[in-house]
């Protein structure tokens, strides 16, 4: 067996984890400290440690540029992926300094060979010849210049399982008796092709929080402060633990003969649609936000719902109480024109009768207002209401603004507000139940 072999098997100690770490430590420098390997270790440790933390708890997993796959010639099986990088689920940076090609007909008449015995064979073409594969990618460490050692006090050993589960012992810098270890380690990647099913599993990246959950919340609150308050909870919840350590670069069909299935004679429809997230920089994010607030909201920092309730007023009405963040200027809310009401039935939008929807505004406890901050109140008729009802609060686009006394609108601007009513027992009251959510 070659050192090459025999060191880099020390190396090979599994699948990566990238759970929550325990803590971090740094060395505690002072004049006349003698320093061991393990300083030099735990120093580059802290550092790898600190960087990869920050990358994937702040910035997620994903395609930072490049890594293109394109074809190498036209008509050829000969397949090429871009230089780029990446960053994994563990915060790793993954370079490829370099355009990487592989010839995916060689490595399809192998797989072919391979698993010519098996049922579910995975090279076994569709109804059209084609055969769905996809290019993944991960971390790796190679080790490099081979630099002489001193001899292990503890003697050779018979195996190089050192560390990885092998019946050796650690006992010094040369676990292999090889009088030689390697002196850098370079960080690079592993690229692999794979069919397609197995990469939806293999390359599976789970948002945190999840996207469903950050859906709901986007569409069952208003403005960014609720928003904030809705994702607070499942963002408290749990830290995410290990994840996928391989990234989908995309994914591809080839076409094979159709008297010699293990032949590959093309390789066509490159998606991107199944690769791994492109990660934004912070420069683009900064200036897509510039945009959406002057674009969007330039009424940044005025008023802004935080949180809507409903409640049964009388036999007559029931009350919706909009929380603000901040004052509005009273003048400036028209309590009927102001905000709108409708139903969705079976025959289109129904719209309540008359004054059959009234707002009106207060910053304490007050009369029919039961909130100690600022609010606007808007009363229903009760008839208009019903128990499996599906509505629609909103802010009429033809009304003066809503406004503070810097007159800054009242945000969001387009409050469209969807709900459902519901009774769960006859002569129980109403509850409102965000549509979504």
């Amino acid at each position: 067996m070659s050192k090459w072999r025999d060191l880099n098997r020390r190396q090979d100690c599994g699948e990566g984890h990238c759970d929550l770490p325990a803590g971090f430590f740094r060395v505690n420098y002072f004049h006349g400290k003698e320093m061991r390997l393990a300083d030099y270790v735990d120093e580059q440790r802290y550092h790898a440690g600190k960087m990869r933390f920050h990358n994937a708890r702040l910035h997620g997993a994903g395609i930072l540029c490049g890594l293109r796959l394109s074809v190498l010639a036209p008509e050829g099986t000969i397949l090429r992926i871009g230089r780029g990088a990446a960053v994994d689920a563990c915060g790793r940076e993954i370079l490829v300094g370099f355009d990487q090609c592989v010839d995916v007909a060689a490595w399809f008449r192998q797989q072919a060979y391979r698993f010519r015995d098996q049922d579910g064979n995975p090279c076994k073409p569709d109804e059209t010849n084609r055969v769905g594969l996809c290019v993944v990618m991960r971390h790796a460490e190679c080790g490099g210049a081979p630099e002489p050692v001193p001899p292990d006090p503890c003697g050779g050993h018979d195996d190089c399982g050192c560390g990885c589960g092998g019946s050796g012992s650690c006992g010094g810098a040369d676990p292999c008796g090889q009088q030689a270890e390697f002196g850098r380690i370079t960080e690079e990647f592993e690229l692999r092709l794979i069919f397609a099913d197995e990469a939806k599993t293999l390359a599976r990246h789970r948002l945190f929080p999840a996207a469903e959950v950050i859906d709901a919340a986007v569409g069952t609150t208003g403005g960014a402060t609720g928003l904030l308050a809705a994702l607070a909870p499942p963002i408290r919840e749990r830290c995410p633990g290990g994840d996928a350590e391989w990234l989908n670069l995309g994914c591809f069909h080839v076409t094979v003969k159709a008297d010699q299935p293990e032949e590959v004679v093309a390789i066509d429809d490159i998606d991107y649609g199944c690769a791994s997230q492109v990660l934004l920089s912070t420069e683009v994010i900064q200036y897509l936000l510039a945009g959406v607030i002057a674009e969007v909201d330039p009424d940044l920092g005025g008023p802004e719902i935080t949180a809507i309730s409903f409640r049964r007023l009388d036999e007559q009405r029931h009350q919706f109480a909009l929380h603000l963040s901040g004052k509005i200027d009273a003048k400036t809310l028209d309590d009927e024109a102001s905000f709108g009401l409708r139903q969705l039935t079976r025959d289109g939008w129904l719209h309540p009768a008359g004054e059959a929807v009234k707002a009106s505004y207060s910053e304490k406890i007050l009369g029919e207002a039961h909130l100690d901050s600022p609010a606007i109140y808007i009363a229903v008729a009760s008839s208009f209401l019903a128990a499996g009802g599906r509505y629609q609060l909103f802010a009429r686009e033809d009304a003066d603004p809503v406004a503070d006394a810097l007159l800054r609108r009242l945000r969001p601007r387009h409050l469209s507000w969807r709900f459902c009513l519901r009774q769960e027992n006859p002569g129980d009251a109403l509850t409102m139940h965000p549509l979504g959510g």
